[in-house]
């Protein structure tokens, strides 16, 4: 397998200003859903700086003189990774109120809230009149099958009742787009998984689908659902007997 193109994080390049709209892409999920998609974005009222971001160490000269080189690459280099992010927690909240969001399936673990300043998220959005579905899943990893049917299972109930859903991790590039991609293998099973990853990357960048293990969950993901049944119909017949 070539896997130059895969990272170790979900952490996007683009730099984003509180200033600009919340970028948010739309998953058609046509047959099954004619009129329904599910919405992809990053974490809302993210905020990283570069020493937080554990680029610089604690020495305040090297600080300085470190953050200058940086910026001045985060200007002049369009692909450097190491630029500051700062939004507006209330406004992206409140962009994603004004598209009609009901759902959201949050998949950034509590220290990645902390980590990215925003640590009252989950309440903020209880606190507008959306729900919440919170599946912690560490930066750069893949579910448990048992947790991907259950986050795919409360999705599909979401888009059944047509309320409008949106899924994000910290970029919404590795896990969120996983747990896109899984939703579409299971909706048609005459989807592949290689066209599943290739819609997410049409939808959210060549970055999507960011690590080995994200990659061959989703090649692996009907076999494992398909084993994860038969456990379950096992137990099931063991229980009743």
């Amino acid at each position: 397998m070539h896997v130059a193109g895969f990272d170790s994080s979900d952490e996007e390049v683009v730099e984003e200003e509180g200033e600009e709209p919340l970028p948010l892409s739309w998953l058609p999920l046509s047959p099954v859903y004619s009129s329904a998609f599910l919405g992809v974005c990053s974490l809302p009222g993210k905020q990283r700086s570069l020493k937080s971001a554990g680029v610089f160490g604690a020495d305040e000269e090297r600080l300085i003189a470190l953050r200058s080189v940086f910026h001045y690459l985060a200007e002049y280099l369009p692909s450097c990774r190491f630029k500051d992010v700062r939004r507006n927690l209330q406004k992206d909240i409140d962009e994603l109120k004004s598209y009609g969001i009901q759902d959201v399936f949050v998949l950034c673990t509590k220290g990645e809230l902390l980590k990215y300043r925003v640590p009252n998220l989950i309440d903020a959005y209880q606190e507008c009149g959306i729900c919440v579905h919170h599946y912690p899943i560490p930066d750069g990893d893949a579910p448990d099958i048992t947790t991907c049917c259950t986050i795919l299972e409360e999705l599909r109930s979401c888009l059944e009742s047509n309320r409008k859903t949106i899924i994000h991790c910290y970029g919404g590039l590795g896990r969120s787009c996983l747990i896109a991609a899984c939703l579409l293998l299971q909706l048609s099973d005459v989807v592949t998984p290689q066209q599943a990853i290739d819609s997410l990357r049409d939808l959210r960048g060549s970055r999507a689908i960011q690590t080995i293990k994200q990659y061959n969950f989703i090649h692996d993901f009907r076999e494992n659902v398909a084993a994860h049944l038969a456990t379950q119909d096992t137990v099931q017949r063991s229980v009743s007997r």
